[in-house]
């Protein structure tokens, strides 16, 4: 659905999806690598994955306080907070694998077949999120190319604005 706005209001609805990316690329994508070729190792993800919730978190705050804000805005902030809900699926996935995985070895003795174990698991753990990674940056910029056109997703508008919604005819239900 298209919603007029002046040039500020747009760069405004950008922002919660400029945001989302710079969490995804340098989170994600840059650090998660780098954090591993380094050796850190688990802490090192703890340390990214704190920082990302960190993120997402500021992301929940910002997106309650648009409650006031235009409704392009805040209907970003809103499409913006869903798809951290996929991620926060994401890393719940992750995380249900990493524990397998721990539990899995716990039984073993301490050793060097452990420690390859563990290695494993932990880059097959790291897998589907990389891949949620992914698909979520390709649906951000998508949203970020609807936030500067001055668009938003029709179920969304919808849900938070059910009386205002306008026939095709673009005329408004009486």
């Amino acid at each position: 659905m298209y919603l007029p706005a002046d040039t500020a209001t747009i760069q405004r609805a950008k922002t919660p999806h400029e945001l989302f990316m710079i969490n995804l690329l340098l989170f994600h994508l840059l650090m998660t690598p780098v954090v591993i070729f380094i050796g850190i190792g688990l802490w090192g993800l703890l340390l990214l994955l704190g920082l990302s919730l960190a993120v997402i978190g500021y992301s929940g705050w910002r997106s309650r306080r648009a409650k006031t804000a235009a409704p392009l805005v805040m209907l970003h902030w809103k499409l913006a907070m869903r798809r951290y809900r996929i991620l926060l699926g994401g890393y719940a996935v992750t995380a249900v694998i990493l524990l397998l995985g721990f539990l899995f070895t716990l039984g073993m003795d301490e050793g060097s077949m452990r420690t390859i174990l563990l290695t494993v698991v932990t880059r097959i753990g790291v897998v589907p999120l990389l891949v949620l990674v992914f698909i979520l940056a390709f649906l951000e910029s998508s949203a970020l190319a609807m936030a500067g056109g001055r668009e938003v997703p029709d179920a969304l508008y919808e849900r938070y604005f059910p009386d205002n919604m306008l026939k095709k005819d673009g005329v408004r239900d009486a």
